[in-house]
């Protein structure tokens, strides 16, 4: 088989088993007369109502299972995490909605807006819980007791360094200037926590060395990084039948993204235009017009692809088996794909 076949049957059969895995932590809520908690939850997760990319990509869980294999483990053995990362970033995804104010995600009506804030906080809860008790389930797949606690605990602190990203970027929303310093803070929270904890417990999984879930865990700190600092980008200048939603939100709601902190430290002209109150379409494509100018994209871009390097020198350095090693470096590298 090619290269290319390979990659895509291994990612397929992780996915399919991801997707049954999870679904077997939902089953929980489907008894009467609960069963509407589970047709919210699935319809979140993309099961119901579909279109394409409802349910979203999958990537963390998608990278658990790939640096356990790449680690020299058994993915099989690391699918309740996986289902316990995937259920925690969804639940969080409910509440940022809701904190947004977000009327639409992934193209849908966000649950907060389908049925209600009430009931949307109590799903965001109970996925939060259903996550935990599928994390548990990882001694039923063989791993270690002591492993298993270390991954829950792994997950946890990552969960709070997640919340504690999230306070930082809704503090943010109330202040005139945010330093980079502080933005990186932030991003390694809000989005590189999940990120983290899906690299290293794949590893931890994989009971490979210490040394190996370090560089695990900076592997997916720097991809979590780019991740970030690339969806920046695509906030003001992605195109919207790609992104499938609108590149003006950014500006229009302020939002302190890097391209905006650089912005305002490189262009004057953008800086005058940011603290201006008006939010007319032409005056967002004068800004994003002055931030080309001021070299602010090509800056930022330059960023993004340093973290992506950071993480696959991470990679290297861990000397991962393949195939899993090529899938992890094909789903680096598309990152900055996403771009153009």
């Amino acid at each position: 088989m090619s290269e290319p076949s390979i990659i895509a049957d291994l990612q397929a059969a992780m996915l399919d088993a991801i997707d049954k895995d999870i679904r077997l932590s939902v089953q929980t809520l489907e008894d009467v007369p609960y069963q509407t908690m589970a047709e919210m939850i699935g319809y979140h997760l993309g099961w119901y109502e579909t279109t394409p990319h409802a349910g979203g990509k999958r990537l963390r869980p998608l990278l658990m299972l790939l640096s356990c294999q790449a680690a020299g483990g058994d993915w099989r053995l690391a699918l309740p995490a996986a289902s316990c990362i995937e259920l925690l970033h969804n639940f969080s995804l409910i509440h940022d909605d809701i904190q947004d104010e977000s009327d639409l995600r992934r193209g849908r009506p966000t649950v907060w807006k389908r049925w209600g804030v009430a009931q949307a906080i109590n799903i965001g809860d109970s996925m939060f819980v259903l996550a935990r008790l599928a994390g548990q389930r990882l001694i039923e797949t063989g791993v270690p007791q002591m492993s298993v606690l270390q991954i829950l605990q792994l997950i946890d602190r990552e969960c709070l360094n997640l919340t504690r990203g999230q306070y930082l970027d809704l503090n943010f929303q109330h202040r005139s200037s945010v330093a980079e310093q502080e933005y990186m803070e932030m991003v390694s929270g809000k989005t590189c926590a999940m990120l983290r904890a899906s690299t290293e417990c794949g590893a931890r999984v994989a009971a490979t060395n210490p040394q190996n879930i370090d560089l695990y865990r900076t592997f997916g700190h720097h991809l979590g990084m780019a991740f970030q600092i690339v969806d920046d980008i695509l906030g003001i200048w992605g195109m919207v039948e790609i992104t499938g939603k609108p590149n003006d939100t950014d500006l229009q709601t302020r939002k302190q993204s890097l391209p905006v902190i650089l912005g305002m430290r490189h262009s004057p002209e953008f800086t005058r235009m940011w603290a201006s109150e008006r939010g007319m379409e032409a005056d967002l494509q004068a800004m994003r017009q002055a931030l080309e100018t001021a070299g602010v994209r090509k800056r930022v871009h330059n960023i993004a692809q340093e973290q992506v390097e950071l993480a696959l020198n991470a990679l290297r350095e861990a000397q991962p088996s393949d195939p899993a090693a090529m899938t992890l470096e094909q789903l680096t590298r598309q990152l900055l794909t996403r771009m153009h």
